[in-house]
């Protein structure tokens, strides 16, 4: 069986490959002065009292049962909140979506859900949310004009860029956010990591989530009969940024346009600290799924690069590893 992509990448760098790149340069370069603009003038989500505030953590728990569903784990619980039931896995002390949500809340602009109670259950968490009022990204975007369609993606190249100026300190483990500095690594959970085992982990440092994957980009070299003096066993895991903090499931759905006119990013349950480009990649994934993403268009796919950055030499050496992730330990 051929290797999908066995040709070095100075190969497969065709001319049209070479003209995007520089084309996508060109535009972020041109919108980076209206990139900041909106970063600076962006008003943080003020804090207010929530319908919840009085209630006891039993109460909450009783509301959860009878309330009306939005979705498979989330219920109505009040008027303006919501109650998401999640297990994570190692059954942590804290919800590291909620630890997310308080840090995007805190450090950034981003427009996310403000969290109002969480409950540890035996085997999982109760997270209480604002409710966001307003269609999804999914919902809206065919009904949209160009214009709006232009500004929603150069609002989200904002909101990505402020999410990855948010590093990992160097005693930070790879994957979901611990709320205190020297918790226990957790494990990582995204189709990244393989389509059939998306749960892999913990790692304890950088270096182990690259000696991972490379250790499977190995097996699926192998596996497709790549000799060991060929070129493509040079090409390793790109751990040369920092970790940064990803959303990871960046998709029209989990993007609400907000009644009050702003774009609000939700469902922060894969999210972490992550190199930049796992951002590029998951939206890379979402996208290639209509169910997922909500839609099928050119133009939200055209966009990717633009907001998350030009990771195509990433995505090329993930389309080789994926064969092993979905089917090696």
């Amino acid at each position: 069986m051929p290797l999908p992509n066995a040709v070095p990448l100075s190969q497969r760098l065709s001319r049209r490959v070479t003209v995007s790149i520089v084309l996508y340069v060109l535009l972020s370069c041109l919108a980076e002065p209206l990139v900041k603009l909106i970063s600076v003038f962006a008003q943080r989500p003020q804090d207010s009292k929530s319908d919840v505030d009085e209630l006891t953590d039993e109460g909450i728990l009783q509301r959860f049962k009878t309330a009306p569903e939005i979705d498979c784990s989330v219920r109505r619980l009040t008027p303006r909140t919501i109650a998401k039931a999640t297990i994570e896995p190692g059954n942590p002390p804290n919800s590291s979506e909620a630890n997310a949500l308080n840090m995007v809340h805190a450090r950034t602009t981003i427009p996310v859900p403000r969290v109002r109670r969480v409950i540890k259950e035996e085997w999982s968490f109760v997270i209480v949310m604002d409710y966001i009022e307003g269609p999804t990204l999914a919902e809206a975007w065919p009904n949209l004009s160009l214009w709006k369609k232009f500004s929603i993606i150069l609002i989200l190249r904002s909101y990505i860029s402020q999410l990855h100026r948010l590093q990992a300190t160097p005693q930070t483990p790879p994957g979901p956010v611990c709320e205190h500095t020297g918790e226990p690594a957790r494990k990582c959970v995204s189709p990244l990591f393989g389509r059939t085992r998306p749960k892999r982990g913990p790692f304890a440092s950088y270096i182990e989530l690259s000696e991972f994957f490379n250790r499977q980009a190995r097996i699926g070299l192998s596996h497709f009969g790549v000799s060991n003096n060929d070129p493509l066993r040079n090409e390793l895991f790109d751990d040369t940024a920092p970790l940064v903090l990803t959303h990871s499931d960046i998709n029209p759905r989990n993007l609400i346009l907000g009644s009050d006119g702003r774009l609000w990013m939700i469902d922060w349950g894969w999210s972490g600290f992550y190199p930049p480009w796992f951002e590029y990649m998951s939206m890379r994934e979402q996208a290639e799924n209509e169910i997922l993403n909500g839609f099928q268009d050119r133009l939200w796919e055209l966009a990717i690069p633009f907001c998350c950055g030009i990771y195509f030499r990433q995505e090329q050496w993930m389309a080789r590893t994926g064969p092993a992730l979905s089917f090696h330990k």
